[in-house]
């Protein structure tokens, strides 16, 4: 083999897909509890609309949602990478490929969320302008299927100890139910607004799982297949 040649092999075995699922899921976590700890809190006093607006002017309303969007886009990255190491079994497979969609326009909608402040001064009043309206709808639809689908991750990973196991699927299970109802609640009422700090868990799940990821088995003609879910209880 050459020289050149061998370089090539060993870059493109360094761009593998499982070497970088496991760092940015790792990353992802991180940036996810950090942004969460820092994320404003509004008064509690007030309409909704007033409420948003405390926290858009809040000096922390951009360090935590740019951690909260590096979160979204390293789990979206790390979810894609993770579904391309192959060997995960059709109902994992399935489950990726589905969170994996969700996850990107999670990661568009933090997008928006992150830069809704440059509107603050638009509700102001307490008026419910186009802006708000977006926000409510991203927050309700797009950040509570963002949850659920961690939630569906941790669960299936752990059944099928592709990503964790069936007891720290636990975590991803709570944080993500927890994040879920917290943000379909957050714009009709204060409630569920003491979910937010649980869903915290989902952090800690993605370190965890990282770290329990075992690595590829090679075999003829390909990966190893990890057990499917619906096999999940008879595999060791």
């Amino acid at each position: 083999m050459s020289t050149s040649t061998r370089v090539r092999t060993q870059l493109s075995r360094a761009k593998r897909p499982e070497r970088v699922a496991g760092p940015l899921l790792v990353l992802g976590g991180v940036a996810f509890f950090a942004g969460g700890a820092i994320h404003p809190n509004d008064s509690g006093k007030g309409s909704k609309v007033s409420q948003l607006h405390d926290m858009m002017v809040d000096s922390m309303w951009y360090p935590s949602h740019a951690l909260l969007l590096a979160a979204m886009a390293c789990f979206a990255t790390a979810i894609l990478a993770f579904r391309r190491r192959g060997g995960l079994g059709s109902g994992m497979a399935t489950v990726t490929s589905v969170v994996s969609v969700i996850a990107v326009v999670a990661t568009i909608g933090m997008t928006l969320h992150l830069f809704a402040a440059l509107g603050a001064g638009g509700i102001a009043g307490g008026a419910k302008t186009f802006l708000y309206h977006v926000q409510t709808w991203n927050e309700t639809i797009v950040d509570s299927l963002w949850g659920l689908g961690i939630a569906t991750l941790a669960v299936a990973g752990g059944l099928t100890r592709t990503l964790g196991n069936p007891i720290t699927l636990a975590l991803g299970l709570v944080g993500g139910l927890a994040y879920a109802l917290a943000s379909a609640t957050i714009a009709f009422t204060d409630r569920f607004d003491a979910l937010f700090p649980l869903a915290s868990l989902i952090g800690i799940w993605a370190v965890v799982a990282c770290v329990m990821m075992p690595p590829r088995k090679a075999r003829s003609g390909g990966a190893a297949s990890a057990p499917d879910i619906g096999r999940a209880g008879t595999s060791n």
